[in-house]
C-alpha cells in the first residue's frame, strides 16, 4: 500500500475476533462506490500508533477495548464530547491531523429512541470504562434524574460519578437498587462471546424496567434472554453498534449511510457464524 493515500480504515483494539465493524463498513463502502477498505488492527500496544497512522496514511480508525482512553494522548485534536468523556472511539485523519471523536453517545441514544423510559426512576449503569461514561453522559443529556454506576472497582466508578450531578458510585452488584431501577445498562464485556455471563438476576425487577445491553456479539446475550423471559422491554447492543458506526462513517466520508433491514440481517448472520 502506498503511504498517505487515505484509502484504508479500520478498527483498533485487542481482541477483535468478535468485531463486526469490517463487515458493516465495507458494506457501506461498496454501497457508496468508495475506493476504500476497512480492516482490523489488533495490537498488543499502541506506543507508536500516531506514527503508524500518519506513515501508512490511514484515513481513519474506530477504537475499541482497551484503547478508548489510552488513544487520546496520541491525537492532535479532540471534540467537546471527547474532552468531557476522555474516551475516543473514532479517529479521522484530516490531511495528517489526527482528530478524535466519540460517537458512542449518538449510538446509545439511537437504541432508546423508540423506547418509553421513565426518567424519574433511577438508571443503573454496570461498568466504569469509556463506554460507561458515554452512557452516563447520554442519560444526563436526556434528563434521567438519578444514575447509579456499579463496578467491581468502586474507585473507578467514583471517578466518573464525581464529574456529574446526581450520579453515584455503588458496589457491584447492588440488587436492591437494580430491582427498583427504570433502566439497567450493561457496558461491561460480560456476556460477550468468550466471556462469562453478567451475574444479574431480573426476576425481581420492576415490570416497567428497560434492559439495555451494549454487547452485540451475540445479539441476544444472557441478559437480553432473561429480559425476554421476564417480558421486559429491552434494547440489544446492535442498536448502539449501528448508530455509532453510522456516525463514524459520516465523519470520514460526509455520508450518513442507511440502516436497512437487509444490512441488519447481514450483520446478525455474520455474528452467528462466529
Amino acid at each position: 500500500m502506498k503511504s498517505k493515500q487515505y484509502k484504508v480504515l479500520g478498527i483498533l483494539g485487542n481482541p477483535l475476533k468478535q468485531s463486526m465493524s469490517p463487515v458493516l463498513h465495507n458494506y457501506w463502502i461498496k454501497k457508496h462506490n468508495l475506493e476504500n477498505y476497512y480492516c482490523k488492527f489488533q495490537l498488543a500496544n499502541i506506543d507508536n500508533i500516531k506514527t503508524a497512522i500518519k506513515t501508512l496514511g490511514l484515513k481513519g480508525l474506530n477504537v475499541t477495548i482497551p484503547y478508548k482512553k489510552k488513544i487520546i494522548r496520541h491525537l492532535d485534536k479532540t471534540d467537546k464530547t471527547t474532552e468531557m468523556l476522555q474516551a475516543v472511539n473514532t479517529i479521522n485523519n484530516k490531511e495528517g491531523v489526527l482528530e478524535g471523536y466519540n460517537t458512542d453517545v449518538t449510538g446509545f441514544l439511537l437504541g432508546l429512541k423508540k423506547i418509553k423510559l421513565d426518567k424519574n426512576k433511577p438508571a443503573i449503569v454496570l461498568g466504569a470504562g469509556g463506554s460507561a461514561e458515554a452512557v452516563v453522559y447520554s442519560l444526563r443529556l436526556i434528563g434521567v434524574k438519578e444514575i447509579y454506576l456499579m463496578n467491581r472497582t468502586k474507585s473507578k466508578a467514583s471517578k466518573i460519578a464525581r464529574k456529574y450531578q446526581k450520579v453515584y458510585a455503588e458496589n457491584w452488584i447492588n440488587n436492591e437498587l437494580i430491582n427498583n431501577a427504570g433502566l439497567i445498562v450493561n457496558t461491561t464485556s460480560l456476556g460477550m462471546i468468550g466471556y462469562p455471563a453478567l451475574p444479574v438476576s431480573l426476576k425481581k425487577v420492576n415490570r416497567e424496567t428497560v434492559i439495555y445491553d451494549i454487547v452485540y456479539n451475540p445479539v441476544e446475550t444472557k441478559l437480553i434472554k432473561d429480559a425476554k423471559k421476564q417480558k421486559l422491554k429491552y434494547v440489544t447492543g446492535l442498536s448502539m453498534f449501528l448508530g455509532q458506526a453510522q456516525e463514524s462513517f459520516k465523519i470520514w466520508f460526509n455520508i450518513k449511510p442507511e440502516l436497512s433491514s437487509y444490512l441488519i440481517s447481514k450483520i446478525k448472520k455474520n455474528i452467528k457464524k462466529l
